[in-house]
């Protein structure tokens, strides 16, 4: 999946798991959630080898190449940590914040980093280095995990439609009527959990056999328009990463 896929998917199950997290946890739901949705960005961050050292080193098997040390579990605990490290630093200096928060914020983080990987095993090309420094790849199961249309675009709308029924929530309990707001915002959990649940079922059963049937599934799933839409950014992107 593209990297905002990465991040929209765990953001989702970051949310879907949130009732029982925020009982426990020194952090708020929010900071939660986008710890979740970064940290699922993180492996891809190999991306700077491509821009400093060039294609040849992206797409090498090298520790710093694509789907490589970043891509495993302890390359997500070592990159999510760091960015743990400096976001607690920053708070840290205007409210105190303790260590517990820090581990939550680290947990939350490469939590997110563990949903990259099981977004990314299921796809064919390149297996991944689950337990880097050794050599053994696991995955590659040539089912359709990584980017496509419809996933991106099932995400935003999730992501979406979940945001405007906890505002409306919000606003009703504003005004007093308590149990409806808490029922409309309560149906933006609903959202998250029909989201996550499709994009497992999505991982488990498409199946990748051919570019032409990759194309034809995308078709039945969106309109034609946003397949196309989506193609184009795909396009260029990738000539970006191989040009």
């Amino acid at each position: 999946m593209m990297v905002l896929s990465h991040g929209l998917s765990s953001y989702v199950c970051g949310r879907v798991a949130m009732p029982a997290l925020r009982r426990v946890s020194p952090l708020s739901p929010g900071t939660m959630s986008w710890a979740f949705a970064l940290g699922a960005m993180m492996p891809d961050g190999d991306i700077l080898t491509r821009a400093v050292l060039g294609r040849s080193a992206y797409f090498s098997t090298a520790w710093y190449g694509h789907r490589q040390f970043s891509h495993s579990i302890l390359g997500t605990f070592l990159l999510t940590g760091l960015l743990a490290a400096g976001g607690f630093a920053a708070v840290q200096r205007r409210r105190g914040v303790g260590r517990r928060a820090l581990a939550w914020l680290w947990g939350c983080l490469w939590c997110g980093g563990l949903l990259h990987l099981a977004g990314d095993l299921p796809t064919p090309g390149r297996p991944l280095p689950l337990f880097w420094p050794l050599a053994e790849r696991f995955g590659s199961w040539s089912h359709i995990g990584w980017f496509t249309p419809y996933l991106w675009w099932m995400f935003l709308t999730a992501v979406l439609a979940a945001a405007a029924l906890r505002w409306g929530g919000g606003r009703l309990v504003a005004r007093g009527w308590f149990r409806a707001g808490i029922a409309v915002a309560g149906a933006a959990w609903l959202v998250y959990a029909a989201a996550a649940y499709r994009w497992v079922q999505y991982l488990v059963t498409t199946r990748y056999e051919s570019a032409a049937q990759y194309a034809a599934l995308q078709a039945r799933l969106l309109p034609e328009p946003l397949v196309e839409l989506s193609g184009r950014w795909v396009h260029a992107a990738w000539q970006w990463l191989a040009g």
